[in-house]
């Protein structure tokens, strides 16, 4: 049987923030200061991503060979340019769902710093790219759609894998006000992984969107006042909403009509290259399961 399952898939999520978690306490003892050091948890979390592996690969046939194949680029080129029209959708749509979150939950904390003036002028950029558009991006994409995605297509019809790694998606952010940002984007990424049998565009999206997010934000920080008051929402204009939806849309009817169906990659199977170029039988609604 496949692994993980959707029980098995919560506990590795739970198990990696362990792992952070029980890293943290030596530095912690050392220097407690270090806690807030962006830099310490992208570390971490990539430590914990390696431990997960191995902890992986060791219970199953998932070998570094499937590992490599999730980065194949043996699909149509054409789905660059439906990512990339795709991702500046969803952006403009972001900034509408963040706004009516700010109707009805405070900002947290960490909004807050984030786009104070201090945060803009002390951290440089290429430390806040680091860990937003390389680490991060490649941790998440590994975890949630190149492990727990592929054992949720064993389990379930592919509609409700990628809804179950989309809710885990959400709730590895933790945080409510990511927690509804995570969720849709992670129903669009998890669908590309599917479609295309590669987590690339997946983790090309993922990291335009944190490269959009973090660049903008750190030059606002550096060069503009920031209202005090950034709790107050102001209302967009139809036509942005209109904008964003009609893009993202868009994109993803293109990716739908250039990237060619797949057969999931079970445990320790790599199906050829051509597979995925020159489409083949029509996917049936689950996904095989290891043998």
């Amino acid at each position: 049987m496949a692994y993980p399952n959707l029980k098995q898939s919560i506990w590795l999520l739970a198990l990696f923030f362990i792992i952070q978690g029980v890293l943290a306490v030596p530095v912690g003892i050392v220097d407690s200061r270090q806690l807030e050091n962006e830099h310490l948890w992208g570390i971490l979390s990539f430590v914990s991503l390696l431990v997960i592996l191995g902890y992986v690969t060791s219970r199953t046939d998932l070998d570094w060979k499937y590992l490599r194949q999730l980065f194949s680029t043996g699909f149509d080129w054409r789905v660059w340019a439906c990512v990339g029209i795709t991702v500046v959708g969803v952006l403009t749509f972001d900034v509408v769902l963040i706004d009516a979150l700010t109707r009805i939950v405070p900002l947290p904390e960490w909004v807050h710093d984030t786009f104070s003036p201090e945060t803009g002028r002390e951290t440089p950029l290429w430390s806040i790219l680091v860990i937003s558009v390389v680490i991060g991006p490649f941790v998440e994409e590994l975890l949630v759609r190149g492990i727990i995605l592929n054992g949720l297509l064993a389990h379930y019809t592919r509609a409700s894998a990628i809804v179950w790694s989309a809710v885990l998606f959400g709730v590895y952010h933790i945080d409510p006000w990511q927690v509804a940002l995570s969720f849709y984007t992670g129903l669009i990424w998890a669908w590309w992984v599917v479609r295309t049998g590669s987590l690339l565009p997946a983790l090309f999206g993922h990291a335009l969107i944190n490269f959009v997010a973090a660049t903008t934000g750190h030059l606002l920080n550096s060069s503009l006042p920031v209202s005090e008051d950034i709790d107050n929402a102001s209302f967009l204009p139809w036509w942005w909403t209109v904008t964003g939806v009609a893009l993202a849309v868009l994109g993803l009817w293109w990716f739908s009509r250039v990237a060619k169906p797949v057969q999931p990659v079970s445990e320790g199977e790599v199906p050829p290259d051509d597979d995925r170029t020159d489409g083949g039988k029509e996917p049936t609604d689950r996904a095989r399961p290891s043998e």
